[in-house]
């Protein structure tokens, strides 16, 4: 079952085609989650406007331990790491439902106006909203 996302991260059930021969979730399939959880963070929690409207412009992921099918989901905490004009670097962990931690990942997203197909700076509301929750952790 999908968790609403809040400040302590989304929630996702694993399924058998995240899966490799060995039983763990593929490795490139951390991306496709990480994805998902990501854009759904954005629009929950952050209230972005467009929050699909982004690109992964760089991602560093070490993967610190395995996660399978028994798991029965992953968890997702976003932390905003820097704010950039146009982009928005971020600390992610992924978890198991037991706390491990599973991967840590460092993403740099920017911001696109899909209309015209190139990045666009952040809106003085979406940057205020990140502030807010930047200042909430300290």
């Amino acid at each position: 079952m999908t968790s609403a996302p809040d400040r302590d991260g989304v929630w996702l059930p694993l399924r058998f085609r995240d899966l490799d021969a060995f039983g763990h979730v593929y490795h490139a399939e951390y991306l496709t989650l990480l994805d998902e959880a990501r854009t759904r963070w954005f629009r929950e929690v952050l209230a972005l406007d467009e929050p699909g409207s982004y690109v992964v412009a760089r991602i560093e992921i070490d993967y610190a331990s395995s996660l399978v099918l028994d798991d029965g989901e992953a968890g997702f905490l976003f932390e905003v790491e820097r704010i950039g004009t146009s982009s928005l670097t971020l600390r992610e962990t992924v978890r198991a439902p037991d706390g491990r931690v599973v991967a840590r990942v460092r993403s740099v997203t920017v911001r696109r106006d899909l209309v015209a197909g190139t990045s666009r700076p952040l809106s003085d509301e979406e940057r205020d909203r990140v502030l807010a929750l930047t200042e909430d952790r300290q």
